[in-house]
C-alpha cells in the first residue's frame, strides 16, 4: 500500500519536474573501458622496496556491484608473491583492493580522476602521517594513534613512469590498498542506516578526524598549508540533470502532505545556489579537512571475536575530501546515515558524542578549545546545517535507490541521475527534514 502511494506520487513529481525543465539535450554514447589492472609486480617492488621481490601469480575481479560505487573501478586482488633476498623465500600471499579510473568518460569527467586519485593518494602518504606524528609529539602512544584507512600499497598513473609524477596518467593509474573484508571489515546496510552502536563508533572517529585537522593547523601551520592546497575541491559544474533533480525535489516537498507544511523552509534551502554552497570558503574557526562523502558504503567496521561489540572503524573512498566546516559534514552525517529509530530516539545524544569526541581530542593536542564553547557550537550548527540540507535528499535517494544486479555499465549515467520514490526513501525523507526543522537547523 506505502509502495503504491510512493508510486502515485511520484508520477505527479516527475511529470511536474518534466514540465518546469526543458529535455537535457542527449550526450553522445558513452566509451565503456574495461579496466585492466597490470605490472602488480612493479608496485610491490616499490612498496617493499625490494626489487628482487617476484610476483608468481595474482588474479582481480570486481569488488563491488553496480552501483555501489560510481568514482571508481573497485578490484578485489589475490595476489602470490617472493622476496628472494629474505633467507625464508617461500610463497606468501596478499589480499589487495586496487583502485582504479571508473569504466565510463562520463563518469570519469563527472569525478575529474586524474586530480581525485593524486588527492587521494596525497592523504595516504602526507595527510595521514602528519596527523599521527603530531599525535606521537603530543605523548599519544604508539597503539593509540590515529588510525582510520586501510593499509596502503602504492600509487601508480601511469605505467610510462612509475618512479616519479610527471603529470601523465593513463588506464593504468591504480591506488593500491589493503582488502578490509578479508581482515573482517564489513560495511552497514545502506538502505536502512546504521544503529547506534555503529552510528556512535562512526561519529567518534569523524569527530577525532576533524579534530586533528585543526590540531594540525594550530601546532603545524606549514605543514596544515600544504594539506591545506593539497584538498582543494573539485570545480562545481552546472547541468541540466542536476537542474532538473532540484525541481522534482522542489516538486515532492510541495505535494506530499507530511512535507508541505515546511514548504517555504524547505525552498529556502533548495534555492540555495549550489555553485556557492559547494565552493564557499569555510569561516574560522570552523575550518579543518573534512570527508565530504562520509556515508554508509565508506564507512567500515570490525567486531571483536570476544565481546561481539565493534572495536574498530576504517574510512574509505577518499576522492573528494576538502578544507571545509566540519559541522557541514557532521549534518550530512547525522542528516542521511542512522537508522530511523536511531535518528527518532537517540539524534541529540550523538550529537553530543560528537562533540564531546571534538573537544576531548582537541585538549588532548593541547589547543584552546574556548572558541569551540558548546553555545558557539550550536549556533554555527544552524548555519552549516542549512547550507548542507540540498545535500541530504539527493543522499538520500542514492542509498536507497534498488539497483539490480545484471545492471548494464552503460546506465550509470541513467542510475546515477535518476530520479526514485520508494516508501523507504520517502520515511527517511520526512523524518530528515522534521528532525532538520526541530533543530532550528531549516
Amino acid at each position: 500500500m506505502a509502495e503504491a502511494a510512493s508510486a502515485a506520487l511520484a508520477s505527479e513529481v516527475i511529470a511536474g519536474a518534466e514540465a518546469s525543465t526543458p529535455t537535457p539535450t542527449p550526450s553522445p554514447e558513452m566509451s565503456i573501458h574495461e579496466m585492466k589492472l597490470r605490472d602488480l609486480q612493479g608496485l610491490l617492488r616499490h612498496r617493499f622496496r625490494n626489487d628482487e621481490l617476484v610476483v608468481d601469480n595474482y588474479t582481480y575481479e570486481s569488488l563491488l556491484p553496480i552501483g555501489e560505487n560510481y568514482g571508481s573501478t573497485m578490484l578485489k586482488v589475490h595476489a602470490v608473491y617472493r622476496e628472494h633476498d629474505e633467507d625464508d623465500s617461500r610463497p606468501k600471499e596478499l589480499e589487495l583492493v586496487a583502485k582504479m579510473m571508473p569504466p565510463t568518460d562520463f563518469q570519469r569527467s563527472v569525478f575529474d580522476s586524474p586530480y581525485t586519485f593524486r588527492k587521494e593518494a596525497f592523504l595516504y602518504q602526507g595527510l595521514v602521517p602528519a596527523y599521527r606524528q603530531l599525535e606521537r609529539d603530543f605523548g599519544v602512544p604508539e597503539a593509540e594513534l590515529f588510525d582510520i584507512v586501510p593499509g596502503f600499497y602504492g600509487v601508480r598513473y601511469t605505467l610510462a613512469n612509475v618512479e616519479a609524477d610527471d603529470g601523465r596518467f593513463d588506464e593504468d593509474a591504480v591506488v593500491l590498498m589493503e582488502n578490509l573484508k578479508v581482515a573482517g571489515y564489513y560495511t552497514c546496510d545502506r538502505k536502512i542506516g546504521l544503529d547506534l552502536e555503529h552510528a556512535r563508533a562512526a561519529i567518534e572517529r569523524l569527530a577525532r578526524f576533524h579534530a586533528l585537522g585543526m590540531a594540525v593547523k594550530q601546532h603545524r601551520p606549514e605543514k596544515f598549508a600544504l594539506i591545506r592546497e593539497r584538498s582543494q575541491a573539485l570545480a562545481f559544474k552546472e547541468n541540466s540533470e542536476f537542474e532538473q533533480t532540484t525541481i522534482y525535489f522542489k516538486n515532492l516537498f510541495n505535494m506530499d502532505p507530511m512535507l508541505s507544511e515546511y514548504r517555504a523552509k524547505l525552498e529556502r534551502a533548495m534555492d540555495l545556489d549550489p555553485a556557492v554552497v559547494w565552493s564557499s570558503r569555510p569561516t574560522e574557526p570552523w575550518a579543518t579537512i573534512v570527508h565530504m562523502d562520509f556515508w554508509v558504503n565508506n564507512i567500515m567496521f570490525r567486531r571483536d571475536e570476544t565481546t561481539g561489540r565493534v572495536d574498530d572503524v576504517k574510512f574509505v573512498d577518499f576522492q573528494n575530501y576538502m578544507y571545509m566546516s566540519p559541522l557541514r559534514e557532521l549534518a550530512f552525517f547525522v542528516g542521511t546515515n542512522f537508522r530511523l529509530d536511531v535518528m527518532v530516539e537517540h539524534f541529540d545524544e550523538l550529537i553530543d558524542c560528537y562533540y564531546d569526541k571534538f573537544i576531548g581530542t582537541l585538549e588532548r593536542m593541547n589547543c584552546d578549545t574556548e572558541p569551540f564553547a558548546r553555545d558557539k557550537f550550536d549556533e554555527r550548527m544552524k548555519v552549516d546545517a542549512f547550507e548542507e540540507f540540498t545535500h541530504c535528499p539527493f543522499m538520500l535517494q542514492i542509498m536507497t535507490k534498488d539497483v539490480s544486479q545484471d545492471a548494464k555499465v552503460q546506465d550509470i549515467k541513467h542510475m546515477m541521475m535518476q530520479q526514485s520514490l520508494n516508501s523507504t526513501f520517502l520515511e527517511r525523507l520526512r523524518l530528515l527534514v522534521k528532525t532538520f526543522a526541530a533543530k532550528g537547523w531549516l
